[in-house]
């Protein structure tokens, strides 16, 4: 599993993004998800979903209240199961974003946090979305769980 830790500046929010996660990173979510302030009844819909094995899913929970976002992405089989699964968690991120901050959904300003999201989720996740560069990420993929990202 690799971990990011970003901000996001236009909307002065703190994202927490998990890649590649499988059960055996289920401690270390859990208890990414509880720092967050995740209700005990997400925490445990995240836990059967990260448990179930199945591949090609993910999930998205924010904290209104300390605009805070933990996204993870599961194994994926293939670049295309994980290009839309990336896309579809970013965005839920940026609907949670938008409804926090009261940001209409048609405007610009919903547009500039996509934008700002896609390019700091792009920094980690560009070793996913393309199938030979998957095959080099199993190899590096143990550099990134030492030195977080």
């Amino acid at each position: 599993m690799i971990r990011q830790n970003f901000f996001v500046e236009c909307a002065d929010w703190k994202v927490t993004v998990f890649y590649e996660a499988t059960d055996d990173d289920s401690d270390e979510i859990y208890k990414e998800l509880t720092r967050v302030g995740i209700s005990r009844r997400n925490i445990n819909r995240a836990m059967r979903n990260l448990n179930s094995g199945n591949m090609n899913n993910g999930f998205t929970f924010t904290n209104p209240k300390t605009k805070e976002s933990v996204i993870v992405i599961g194994t994926t089989t293939t670049a295309n199961e994980f290009a839309n699964t990336y896309s579809h968690e970013k965005g839920h991120l940026v609907r949670h974003i938008s409804q926090t901050l009261g940001i209409d959904p048609y405007g610009e300003d919903e547009q500039y946090i996509h934008g700002e999201l896609s390019s700091k989720m792009f920094k980690v996740g560009k070793r996913f979305l393309c199938d030979c560069c998957r095959n080099n990420t199993k190899y590096a993929s143990t550099f990134f769980r030492v030195f977080r990202i």
